[in-house]
């Protein structure tokens, strides 16, 4: 689904995740995403190098806020039908209430691991 884009998974739902909530700070999106401050770090800098979001300092100059570039806003506008096909597909082949455990476990799994 994101053949050709450059951006793996958990880069797309952070391009998501910023278009839907503006603004946020580099721990709320770590906390979102379910990932460490640091891993969420190296993320948004690839995707800061990429062009596709850019950052503000906050009110304490260690915090980074963060929004999605022009191009980061297109670039999810055209792979967001791929993707909601690929989950559409997902769920079918595994059954709804299937994937709705296995995310919300992957979720759960992904966060104590991170605050570890």
């Amino acid at each position: 689904m994101l053949a050709g884009s450059g951006l793996h998974a958990t880069q797309f739902t952070a391009l998501q995740l910023l278009d839907s909530a503006p603004n946020l700070t580099t721990t709320e999106l770590a906390e979102a995403l379910g990932v460490d401050q640091t891993t969420a770090t190296r993320m948004l800098a690839l995707i800061k190098k990429a062009g596709l979001a850019s950052d503000t300092v906050g009110a304490d100059r260690r915090q980074r806020r963060w929004a999605l570039s022009a191009q980061g806003q297109a670039l999810q506008k055209k792979l967001k039908p791929r993707w909601e096909a690929a989950q559409e597909a997902f769920e079918k082949r595994l059954g709804r209430a299937e994937a709705a455990a296995l995310k919300k476990a992957s979720y759960l799994a992904a966060s104590r691991l991170s605050s570890a």
